[in-house]
């Protein structure tokens, strides 16, 4: 497979985890400072940033606190293209609420979908990644990470209808969804991620996995991406110390305190074989590789040049 430079986009994480602390569950207790007003200033330089580095694209990402025609005049002032965005779906029943028999209030549990299906199809994009929301509670954050803890079996079945029903309202709005794997969420180890792609029709849902978080619970990623390369319409890459994930999987550890060390990684820094796993894609892939870096390992400038450094040392050189 050969990658060009317009196949790859950035998430902008590197500017907005630097600071990442415990979380409550409420807009701007963490380090996500894209909920922040405060943010909205920073937002274009962010941009400016990204562009500067090499990156000719960026993650769809409408921020909680401006209007969609605001995000888009932004984006257009940077002069870069957007990629598909990310939206998630959670069990009712895990936050407190009861649908049964009430066809309305089932609806409405999609509204969330419907609103990332106009942002995406505005900003003129047509795929957007779907995963599985967190738990309350967060047992794969709070106490084990990347093992698959506290798997059952039924909840892993209602977590896939759940999957098959948001993938009907997304694609009812003329937008392609991609399953996304993700550590700390019901869908986080190599069988559960099968597992619903196994059960929702390929003609609904694509796969966008996350290479990186496949990769934290000790799956062959240049195997998976093998054996799914014609299912795959967008991925995530990222680097990691695969390392302190073994070691973090032996012995289960609460998801921050694997991401406290220096564990995330720009690519190339990190153990995660991204050109090899990225060499599985079929020739005609025109889908995006979206990096990611979770945590820097540098000041977020720096980490965004020196990703795309790796891109262009690996992808840009007549390299494949």
């Amino acid at each position: 497979m050969t990658l060009t430079r317009e196949h790859f986009s950035l998430n902008t994480l590197q500017w907005i985890t630097v600071s990442l602390g415990e979380s409550t569950g409420e807009p701007g207790s963490v380090g996500w400072e894209f909920d922040r007003p405060s943010f909205l200033d920073r937002q274009p330089r962010v941009l400016a940033e990204v562009r500067e580095s090499g990156f000719p694209a960026v993650m769809l990402e409408v921020l909680p606190t401006q209007t969609l025609q605001a995000y888009a005049r932004v984006v257009a002032d940077s002069g870069l293209r957007v990629t598909p965005g990310y939206v998630h779906i959670g069990l009712p029943e895990e936050f407190g609420v009861d649908h049964t028999g009430d066809d309305e209030a089932r609806f409405r549990w999609f509204d969330g979908l419907r609103r990332r299906a106009e942002e995406t199809l505005f900003m003129g994009l047509d795929r957007v990644f779907l995963a599985a929301d967190m738990a309350p509670g967060r047992p794969r954050i709070d106490e084990a990470a990347a093992v698959g803890h506290a798997y059952d079996a039924a909840r892993l079945n209602r977590v896939t209808d759940m999957i098959g029903a948001a993938a009907e309202v997304l694609t009812a709005e003329g937008v392609t969804p991609a399953l996304h794997n993700h550590v700390g969420t019901w869908i986080e180890t190599e069988a559960e991620y099968n597992h619903v792609l196994n059960a929702v029709p390929a003609s609904l849902l694509a796969a966008g996995p996350d290479l990186g978080h496949l990769a934290w619970t000790g799956a062959d990623i240049v195997a998976w991406v093998a054996a799914h390369a014609d299912r795959i319409s967008d991925l995530h890459v990222k680097d990691m110390d695969l390392g302190i994930a073994a070691s973090a999987r032996t012995t289960p550890t609460p998801y921050f305190d694997v991401m406290s060390r220096r564990f995330f990684l720009e690519p190339g820094l990190g153990d995660v074989p991204i050109r090899e796993a990225l060499a599985e894609l079929p020739e005609d892939f025109a889908g995006t590789v979206l990096v990611e870096v979770d945590k820097p390992s540098m000041e977020p400038f720096a980490s965004a040049k020196a990703s795309w450094a790796w891109i262009a040392e690996n992808y840009l050189e007549g390299r494949s």
